[in-house]
């Protein structure tokens, strides 16, 4: 396991997501699985009619950062974009293993799948930073 497989599961399927309308920033918190074969893609979902949706169809440029553990430990990236993903739920459902991710959505089927493609990040702590690129 990598590093930043590390971070991403020590988040525990919870990122921060800022986005950008009109020079208004954004954000929110947000559940979110990561596809074990593409680390740096990330799978969430969303109420189709949700302010987030308008947001991205706008941009998709987003700046993310998971929750810290209590070690700091953090992936942090400006380098990333969201956006609804050409897999299905039942593409990517078994990756969604937090089950405080199925209480807060009974029926993800139902909601847009979206697909984060992390760039860069920073994987930060208390500890340090180390930075990780990715090429798809």
């Amino acid at each position: 396991m990598t590093l930043f497989e590390e971070y991403a599961q020590a988040a525990k399927g919870l990122i921060y997501v800022a986005t950008e309308k009109d020079g208004q920033p954004g954000l929110r918190i947000m559940g979110f699985a990561m596809d074990p074969n593409r680390v740096n893609h990330w799978y969430l979902v969303s109420q189709p009619d949700a302010g987030k949706m308008a947001d991205l169809k706008e941009n998709n440029r987003v700046a993310i950062m998971t929750v810290m553990n209590e070690n700091g430990a953090r992936i942090e990236s400006n380098r990333a974009r969201l956006q609804a993903s050409n897999k299905t739920w039942a593409d990517v459902k078994d990756y969604f293993t937090n089950p405080v991710f199925h209480q807060n959505h009974p029926h993800p089927e139902n909601e847009v799948l979206l697909e984060l493609t992390i760039r860069s990040a920073r994987l930060a702590s208390y500890a340090g930073n180390e930075v990780v690129t990715f090429e798809d």
